[in-house]
């Protein structure tokens, strides 16, 4: 195993163990981790604090020419919760080396790409590498969160520090079939809804015929996920890309493409394989899922008020206007009592709509090479990601943003749905490895 890998299983283990959980962050441990490491490969780099104990970090290899310009990055060191730490195999922010694997909380999201984007860029810098536009690696805080005080905040205080044509960023390079990558091209939008409603306050000692808000905060969450699963309209342009990506046979190609088939086909990959289902399934419609609900000051009193809110993903296109539209279809009778509006930033809110880089350009056939310098004969397969990311803040204006990394083929992309923000969240050793290097060829490749 080469010096680097094995300083940056050290940095990754330290980064799990500086525990940013968002909220409230405290991102600028990690921050200052990374400060200090370029440091000590004679790297400067820039701390912007953004609010109390969180900031963002940028270094900068200077371009000869005016463009193209590339990033490494944004790439987030804020974690999500751990919800039951007893279920997990080790301490989720012990950063465990073990298996030839990295363990704990923000190893795979997406720490990981923090140290392998670091480790590159620090490559680069040694060599004295002249790019022809400017290559710049930027850190961050608060992905998790929004946004609010890392990438969005950076464009909106610094955005001269933070110009680049194109960029790179969680997560990409996975194995979908021999020979086959998915990479992010684009994301799925965050549309969170609380839906209310009003009930008549009673004894719960009486409920017969009695108005209570809590049975129609029940119904609404039935009717909701009945609407997602089986009426709302779906699209497969995205499976196009998938199905076209994978060469797939006529028949199968009809199997995963045709709309009225799509249910069938999705009952059977239910059976084989749930976890890819459910990404099939996120990549053919607008997803409705009510995740909490609420109702009821006491248990003997009828509830006057109930409330749910909807974790709701848009593909590109979709927006607030199609989002009530199809919530009102889904809750039927209960649409017109039922009180619609955005989930507050308070209650961990936000908006975004769904978005999408080109499939195909220069810049994707650099990728193609870059991975090809590691896993010769790979083909690259454009894909949406289901969740939202700081990408959108920088396709917003005009920058072409990629999902890209390069995992070891081994590693089922089945399995990495489960691990992202779920227990026992790893990285392998290999990967990180490939990493290094697939982003190293990129900027050769690219800007050289």
């Amino acid at each position: 195993m080469e010096n680097s890998v094995k300083e940056s299983i050290v940095l990754l283990s330290e980064l799990i163990q500086n525990k940013c959980v968002n909220p409230p962050g405290n991102e600028m441990k990690s921050i200052q981790t990374i400060h200090r490491f370029l440091l000590e490969h004679d790297v400067e780099s820039q701390i912007f604090e953004s609010a109390p104990n969180r900031g963002n970090l940028v270094a900068r290899i200077p371009g000869k020419e005016k463009g193209p310009r590339l990033m490494f990055g944004p790439a987030h060191v804020d974690v999500v919760p751990v919800e039951n730490p007893n279920d997990w195999e080790v301490d989720p922010f012990s950063g465990t080396v073990k298996d030839g694997y990295v363990w704990g909380r923000g190893a795979l999201d997406m720490l990981y790409i923090v140290v392998t984007q670091v480790q590159a860029f620090i490559k680069l810098q040694k060599e004295n590498f002249q790019p022809k536009g400017d290559l710049t690696l930027l850190v961050v805080s608060d992905e998790e969160a929004g946004g609010i005080y890392g990438a969005e905040w950076m464009l909106k205080n610094h955005p001269e520090q933070v110009k680049t044509d194109f960029l790179v960023t969680e997560a990409g390079g996975l194995s979908i079939a021999p020979g086959k990558l998915a990479f992010m091209i684009g994301e799925k939008g965050g549309a969170w809804k609380r839906i209310s409603f009003k009930g008549t306050p009673g004894h719960g000692s009486m409920p017969f015929d009695s108005d209570n808000a809590a049975h129609k905060a029940a119904r609404a969450m039935i009717m909701i996920r009945e609407y997602c699963d089986s009426k709302i309209p779906l699209t497969t342009e995205y499976l196009n890309y998938l199905a076209k990506g994978l060469d797939l046979g006529f028949i199968q190609r009809l199997m995963l493409t045709n709309k009225r088939l799509l249910p069938f086909t999705l009952r059977n990959l239910k059976k084989r394989d749930p976890q890819m289902a459910r990404v099939v399934h996120s990549l053919t419609r607008m997803t409705l899922s009510p995740n909490i609900v609420q109702g009821g000051t006491k248990v003997n009193v009828i509830p006057a008020t109930s409330y749910i809110d909807v974790d709701i993903r848009t593909l590109p296109g979709q927006d607030d206007k199609y989002v009530g539209i199809h919530l009102k279809k889904a809750l039927g009778d209960l649409s017109e009592e039922a009180k619609i509006e955005s989930l507050s930033v308070e209650a961990g809110g936000f908006t975004s709509y769904g978005n999408a880089s080109l499939a195909s350009s220069e810049f994707v056939t650099a990728m193609e090479k870059a991975v090809q310098q590691e896993q010769p004969d790979s083909v690259l397969v454009p894909f949406i990601m289901p969740g939202v990311s700081d990408c959108r803040f920088f396709r917003e204006r005009g920058v072409g943003a990629y999902g890209f990394s390069l995992f070891d083929p081994e590693t089922p992309m089945s399995h990495l749905a489960s691990l992202a923000h779920g227990t026992d969240e790893r990285i392998s050793i290999k990967t990180i490895e490939f990493s290094q290097r697939v982003y190293y060829n990129l900027a050769k490749i690219f800007l050289g």
